[in-house]
């Protein structure tokens, strides 16, 4: 086995839902009603792997393509997908018009060398808290009422 990756082997789940007592105060407050605009008819927040460039107001990097943070919608059996940077995660979620909220998402447990797992535990967090999103000009925002949690770009590929 090489000593560049050790495998923890285990599953960690982290069962999330909405939980007030989870959410900051801050965060508490402001209009109840989510918002979607979507600027881009053929934009859709299924179906599109949404990589992750802002992090509670920071500035997501991949040091490698293979090491981008992204999310994955899948729209049939409504199941989420996608890396913390090293980790894979995984559950499903609940879309009605602009609303939006994760559950039962999980990720594997890997050591990854010379990578800080802060945005992935970042990632996991702002998916438990995530109420509603926006799509605008191309660029999905998970939000909890007008607080912005997290914004991703779509991988765009190229031919």
């Amino acid at each position: 086995m090489s000593g560049n990756f050790l495998v923890a082997g285990a599953i960690f789940a982290m069962a999330i839902g909405p939980s007030s007592k989870n959410i900051p105060a801050l965060a508490q407050t402001g209009s109840s009603a989510p918002v979607s605009t979507i600027s881009n008819r053929d934009q859709s927040v299924t179906e599109t792997h949404w990589n992750l460039v802002e992090l509670e107001g920071s500035a997501v990097s991949a040091k490698t393509p293979e090491s981008q943070p992204y999310i994955y919608l899948q729209a049939e059996g409504d199941k989420l997908s996608g890396s913390g940077g090293c980790n894979r995660l995984f559950g499903s979620y609940d879309l009605s018009g602009s609303s939006l909220q994760f559950h039962s998402v999980a990720s594997t447990r890997m050591a990854c060398p010379g990578m800080s797992m802060d945005d992935e535990s970042g990632l996991l967090e702002a998916l438990k808290l995530t109420t509603s999103f926006r799509i605008v000009d191309g660029v999905l925002t998970l939000r909890v009422d007008d607080r912005v949690l997290a914004r991703f770009k779509p991988m765009i590929v190229k031919k």
